[in-house]
């Protein structure tokens, strides 16, 4: 199967039920005679800008974004900091964040999304993660705009 017609069938498997996994999307694809693997699927999902949201049952699930606008993606990201977010810590050059249990993943998402330029890469656990900053300096900013943004 060519990759325009294996991203149609992604996105379609995501659109009729919550797939919260590679894995999961990689046996779906399975049963309908696509043969991948996990590092294929890995880029599909990059390439299709695929994100990892909660639905309204709180259940985590990969999602198309409709809009790439970057006023959107940053109301999305204070969203999901106010709704998950439990404590942010500076700890030298990274920020150690304590979310809601499976809320870590869903804001490591957006904050990926964002590319903010003081964040070098995220961590995600269930319900932690950690924000690895260029400087001590950087990261105490950073957890003051992610304070900002819970207020």
């Amino acid at each position: 199967m060519k990759k325009i017609q294996r991203q149609a069938l992604i996105h379609q498997i995501i659109a009729e039920r919550p797939i919260s996994t590679q894995e999961e999307l990689l046996q779906h694809l399975q049963k309908a005679g696509v043969t991948a693997t996990q590092a294929t699927i890995s880029r599909d999902i990059r390439e299709m800008k695929l994100v990892k949201t909660q639905d309204e049952n709180k259940r985590v699930r990969y999602s198309r974004l409709n809009q790439s606008s970057e006023a959107l993606n940053e109301e999305r990201l204070q969203a999901a900091i106010k709704r998950e977010v439990l404590k942010i810590q500076v700890v030298q050059f990274m920020i150690v964040v304590l979310t809601e249990k499976d809320g870590a993943d869903v804001v490591t998402n957006w904050l990926d999304e964002m590319a903010y330029p003081e964040v070098s890469a995220t961590i995600a656990g269930v319900d932690t993660f950690i924000i690895i900053c260029r400087s001590e300096e950087e990261a105490r900013k950073f957890a003051e705009k992610l304070e900002k943004m819970r207020e």
